[in-house]
């Protein structure tokens, strides 16, 4: 090795170099490698070390980087410096990946390569390797010079591929990258994506920024960042899937095409659960998550930010060549910390000792001093800003405003950020406009022109939301006008519960119309919350002004008594007013048919629903709608015709519906996974038929049962929801064997299938809670048994009706379980059995096995306590063979 004058760092800095070659501190092949180089005269530095900044100078001096590998590379952290050398070095001259050479051994190590160095000449043998480099070395007339920016970080960069990459093949947890605002959490991330684009040939799922809501906020505004980006990364429409569903939708389709994706979520705020975390990862094996966040303690690998190292600071400065201005970079860099933000500001004077010793040290005063440089036009931009959410501005809608751009000014300054066309505020740009702000007239002119964007789908709608609830807060005389789209938009997505919050502001603020109410009332029903949905539904009805508005206040109000049994008074309420009348045109009509008819359905009277409903699908059939309208009314028309006695059409609408929404790539929705139910109890149904045992045969019946379940998985698969149908049927049948623990165990076995695949929200789940129920009450818990059936008798009520024969017997053994096990007075055991018992003779008739049940509840549940004992002679009436099996 040539001896020369040393640098800063004590490595030579003249042009002396031919070969600068990096590799792991001792590896006798490279130092074969290095032999062999230096006999056919090249002049070779040698670097082994662990500081990146410390051989700079030799690169700079240097023809040809050559950088060899170990085969421990994943695991080899001097190999990571290696690499990040050579792209260090590929940044100076033209296109210098042409005299990056790397000795890899290694079979696959694509992950590895930064995209800045996917055209660099590797070198994968060792065979030509000196002939290789000599040319490389007299094809260059100049050393490969000094690493210019955006050089940097690399330490953390490393450090993040590295936990997201650990060396196992086991779920890989997410990797959180922590710090201090504006310490560069979320331009490394970026940077980290774009430099490793290689290894993740899927793409990048981009997230957030999130750091400025609330925890609750948090949780709902996610699902609704997420929907926007799998909606434009899978070309689906993803509305009406709730958070679970989302995730399992993009799962689905990322492994299946089995190419890794990077989910980047941007700034998580802090006070989340640890559990949370979890909820926003996606589990399949193709998916990375990084996370960024100014705190917070979760079960994740992560990786602490750090200000900028004093050569990373010098880049920022253009690295000035004198010796005394270098150490007043180097000693304000200590002074701030290495504050990214103060750092940049002061890059914007002269690297001079006595001005740097004299600016700020800190970032929020740093920023402060940038901002009173500003011009008028680019001040009214940030003024903007900070009575905006702290999201992505589209910078056409900021002109809009304000009549002007500037948005320029503000990147120059490292203010702003340019991300994705939209212009990002620094969050501390923001936080400091914000003190003393007098916004004047600026929340309302922004209102108008967002509701105008809203209207006209322009723009990041995530944003442009978020934006809208600010703006609320702030444009008091807008505010109803601006929370009526986020309410629809958290609706739209399946999250009733935040939208309900939005309407109860909006109802709350003396200016809600109508309209208002009903929707209100709507969302109140999907809750669950049928009481409040009455009443703002009849008062809707209250303010209505027009036929219209009339017609959708009492036809809510008719559906919120109907989903809690109170039939008497929805015909009061509209029906009798109504019947089956419908609105003439539009989506309302489409609806009310949908309620219409589930009004007639939850009576008992199917056929009457069928026949409202054949009339609306000729409609559809020559002039569908958009949206969900055509799948609701054939959803409701196949759930009638199967109770009408007509499982071979049902099984058919319910198909059409299932295959409308698979075409649609929308095969995770709650509607369709409705569907796919209904053409399961069709399709059992048919092939219950066929079944070869006689009624009363109950080993045979179950055995069938068996081998149907079984025949279904081969066919369709294990979780398909025809199988965990026949699944739940065959489970049941084994307490017709008296093997209740044999029941709950494969009952509730079958359970966890049904709740991850399909949720809980359904009459197959509540048909195994019932089954489950039974179990218990054979094994005479019948406390345990009562608990179970009060959590799904009011949910059968409201999908089923209080005359389904199912909702019946849960009502039935509710009753009973209570009665026996003394849980809550007598009174009310005996009200559930009487009402059951009159339903099951209006609905089903006296000639029927649930009829004698009915009957044989009467009398138990009055039986004086000592004389309990005696239920025991009735017992197989109470819990006949057949419910096992029907």
């Amino acid at each position: 090795m040539t001896d020369s004058d040393s640098g800063p760092h004590g490595y030579p800095v003249t042009d002396r170099f031919d070969v600068f070659l990096c590799s792991p501190r001792a590896d006798p092949a490279v130092e074969r490698v290095e032999e062999a180089l230096e006999a056919d005269g090249l002049r070779v530095f040698r670097a082994r070390f662990d500081d990146f900044d410390a051989p700079v100078d030799a690169l700079a001096g240097s023809r040809v980087l050559l950088a060899c590998y170990s085969p421990a590379l994943p695991a080899e952290y001097a190999c990571q410096w290696q690499l990040t050398a050579a792209l260090a070095a590929a940044w100076h001259h033209g296109d210098p990946a042409d005299r990056v050479l790397v000795l890899n051994p290694e079979s696959d190590t694509a992950h590895l390569e930064p995209a800045e160095l996917r055209d660099a000449k590797f070198a994968v043998t060792s065979a030509n390797l000196v002939a290789r480099v000599r040319a490389k070395v007299a094809a260059t007339d100049v050393p490969l010079g000094r690493p210019g920016p955006p050089a940097g970080r690399y330490p953390a960069l490393w450090a993040v591929h590295s936990a997201l990459f650990p060396g196992t093949t086991a779920d890989p947890r997410p990797v959180v990258v922590r710090g201090l605002p504006g310490i560069g959490k979320t331009a490394l991330t970026e940077q980290y994506a774009c430099l490793f684009a290689g290894a993740f040939p899927g793409g990048v799922l981009r997230t957030g920024p999130f750091g400025h809501l609330d925890p609750d906020d948090f949780l709902a505004q996610f699902p609704l960042a997420l929907a926007r980006a799998a909606a434009d990364r899978l070309g689906t429409d993803v509305s009406g899937l709730d958070l679970d569903r989302l995730r399992a939708l993009l799962t689905d389709r990322i492994d299946a095409a089995r190419e890794r994706v990077l989910v980047l979520v941007d700034d998580v705020p802090a006070g989340l659960p640890p559990a949370v975390l979890d909820r926003l990862v996606l589990p399949g094996d193709h998916v990375r998550t990084l996370v960024t966040s100014r705190s917070g303690r979760w079960d994740a690998a992560t990786v602490d930010l750090a200000g900028l190292t004093g050569e990373e600071s010098l880049r920022l400065f253009r690295t000035p060549a004198g010796d005394a201005e270098r150490a007043a970079v180097l000693r304000f860099a200590d002074r701030c910390d290495g504050h990214p933000v103060t750092l940049r500001a002061a890059a914007l004077r002269p690297p001079a000792g006595e001005v740097l010793d004299a600016l700020p040290d800190t970032a929020p005063e740093a920023v402060r001093d940038l901002l009173a440089g500003l011009g008028a036009a680019a001040r009214d931009l940030v003024r903007l800003g900070a009575v905006l959410a702290p999201v992505p501005v589209p910078p056409e809608f900021a002109a809009e405003v304000l009549g002007s751009r500037a948005e320029a000014a503000l990147v120059s300054r490292g203010l702003a950020t340019e991300a994705d066309g939209d212009l990002r505020f620094l969050g501390l740009t923001l936080d400091v406009a914000r003190t003393g702000l007098d916004p004047g007239d600026l929340p309302g002119r922004a209102a108008d022109v967002l509701l105008a964007w809203l209207a006209g789908h322009r723009g990041r709608r995530d944003f442009l939301l978020q934006h809208a609830r600010a703006l609320a807060e702030t444009a008091p005389a807008h505010r109803v006008r601006l929370l009526r789209p986020v309410a629809a938009a958290f609706e739209a997505q399946g999250d009733p519960t935040t939208a309900g919050e939005i309407h109860a502001v909006i109802l709350s603020s003396g200016e809600a119309t109508a309209a208002d109410h009903t929707r209100a009332a709507r969302v109140e029903i999907a809750c669950g919350l049928y009481p409040e949905a009455v009443g703002h539904a009849r008062e809707a009805l209250v303010l209505a002004d027009s036929e219209a508005e009339r017609y959708a206040a009492g036809l809510t109000a008719a559906q919120a008594l109907d989903c809690q049994g109170d039939y008497a008074e929805a015909d009061r309420t509209f029906w009798r007013r109504i019947g089956d009348r419908l609105p003439d045109d539009g989506d309302e009509r489409y609806r009310a048919a949908v309620v219409a008819a589930q009004a007639h359905r939850l009576r008992g009277r199917p056929r009457e629903a069928v026949a409202l409903l054949e009339p609306v699908l000729a409609e559809l059939r020559d002039a569908p709608p958009d949206g969900d309208e055509p799948a609701a009314v054939r959803l409701e028309h196949a759930r009638s015709l199967q109770l009408s006695g007509q499982p071979r059409r049902a099984r058919e609408v319910a198909g059409e519906v299932v295959a409308a929404y698979h075409a649609a790539g929308r095969e995770r929705h709650v509607r369709c996974g409705e569907a796919e139910l209904v053409r399961a109890d069709a399709m059992l149904a048919l092939d219950l038929a066929d079944l070869r045992a006689a009624p009363a045969d109950w080993e045979r019946s179950a055995a069938e049962l068996r081998e149907l379940e079984e025949s279904y998985a081969r066919r369709y698969g294990s979780e398909n929801p025809l199988t965990l149908t026949a699944a739940a049927h065959a489970d049941r049948a084994l307490l017709a064997l008296g093997q209740p623990k044999r029941a709950l165990a494969v009952l509730s076995a079958t359970e966890r299938v049904v709740l991850r695949v399909l949720g809980g929200d359904h009459r197959l789940r509540y048909r195994i809670r019932h089954g489950m129920g039974l179990a218990h009450a054979q094994l005479r818990e019948f406390g345990r048994q009562a608990e179970l059936l009060e959590g799904i008798v009011e949910p059968q009520i409201r999908l089923l009706g209080r005359t389904h024969p199912e909702t019946i017997e849960s009502r039935l053994d509710l009753g009973i379980a209570l009665a026996l096990s003394g849980h809550g007075p007598r009174d009310r055991a005996t009200g559930l059995v009487d009402g059951a018992a009159l339903d099951v003779v209006d609905a089903l008739g006296v000639s029927t096995e649930l009829a004698a049940k009915a009957q044989a509840a009467r009398q138990v549940v009055r039986l004086p306590q000592p004389f309990v004992s005696a239920l025991f002679t009735v017992e197989r009436l109470i819990w006949p063979g057949r419910a096992g099996v029907s």
